[in-house]
């Protein structure tokens, strides 16, 4: 079996420690403010199906541009570091040679995290407005990386240069989010760590998009609003939806340093009438869902 496989189905797992069952994508508040009757086909404009397609849509048009550039920017500048320092050291090759690999490490490391922080920082300006979907962008973001630095970074296939390199980026990263100078938002740690064990761009888009939609069809089941049983038969029928949403949209880079953004063309929101509920979250009476 392939490691990116083996890595694929880990990081698909509903039980990755990252916080994302305490997020419902605002279904929770969708639900209180009748923006989603229990009862309505599926053919009718407050159905559950047409929020869930609502909302993979939107997550195809805002967040998916962030965890791509995020992911691609990684892999073209960690590309750059070749040679394994540590074999070298060992095997007898000049000093010179290891001090121009560790110079060399240490300039993709400061490139990687100036690149991720500006990713970072205009994601957060875009969500600025959004205070709960803020907080669960950073939570889970958050959560992500320290599982990259507790878990994935002492496996034994990161143990080589371009691993390490990786690793050194992640801890750099979590210190400074804990240093509130970066937020550490999830489209972007998730780009980033995807690169960082080395999953495709194309495997990393489609892991992001399903991740997503779980979300949504877990939070719909513990509100009781789908069984698990129909959960599974319509989380199904998304495969087709999320596809064509990855065909149109998988191509876009978020573009914070070029005019693009100023007609919307690389990073949009689309759903801004979910955007205005999701944000009333903190005023629900009862809730279960921290967003």
């Amino acid at each position: 079996m392939e490691r990116e496989t083996w890595l694929l189905w880990l990081l698909a797992d509903s039980q990755l420690p990252t916080g994302g069952f305490v997020a419902s994508a605002g279904l929770e508040a969708a639900m209180q403010a009748r923006l989603i009757r229990e009862n309505a086909s599926e053919t009718d404009s407050d159905s559950f199906i047409g929020f869930i397609r609502g909302s993979t849509y939107n997550q195809a048009r805002f967040a998916l541009p962030f965890c791509s550039r995020a992911h691609e920017e990684t892999m073209h500048l960690i590309s750059r570091v070749q040679s394994d320092v540590k074999d070298s050291a060992t095997e007898g090759v000049d000093t010179d040679a290891v001090k121009a690999d560790e110079d060399t490490a240490d300039s993709v490391a400061t490139d990687v995290i100036d690149i991720l922080q500006r990713i970072d920082d205009y994601h957060q300006t875009m969500l600025s407005s959004n205070s709960v979907a803020m907080r669960a962008s950073t939570a889970q973001g958050g959560g992500l990386l320290s599982l990259f630095n507790r878990g994935y970074a002492h496996a034994r296939f990161m143990d080589h240069a371009r691993g390490q390199l990786c690793v050194a980026i992640a801890k750099r990263l979590q210190r400074l989010a804990r240093l509130g100078e970066m937020r550490a938002h999830w489209p972007v740690i998730f780009g980033f760590v995807c690169a960082a064990v080395g999953i495709s761009i194309e495997h990393t888009q489609q892991l992001f998009m399903f991740q997503f939609v779980r979300q949504i069809f877990s939070a719909a089941i513990r509100l009781n609003l789908v069984g698990p049983l129909r959960a599974q038969a319509l989380q199904c029928d998304m495969q087709l939806a999320a596809s064509d949403l990855l065909e149109q949209h998988a191509h876009l880079r978020v573009a914070f340093d070029s005019p693009e953004d100023v007609f919307g063309e690389s990073a949009v929101y689309t759903e801004p009438v979910l955007e205005l509920y999701q944000g009333m979250h903190d005023r629900l009476y009862s809730r279960i869902f921290n967003s």
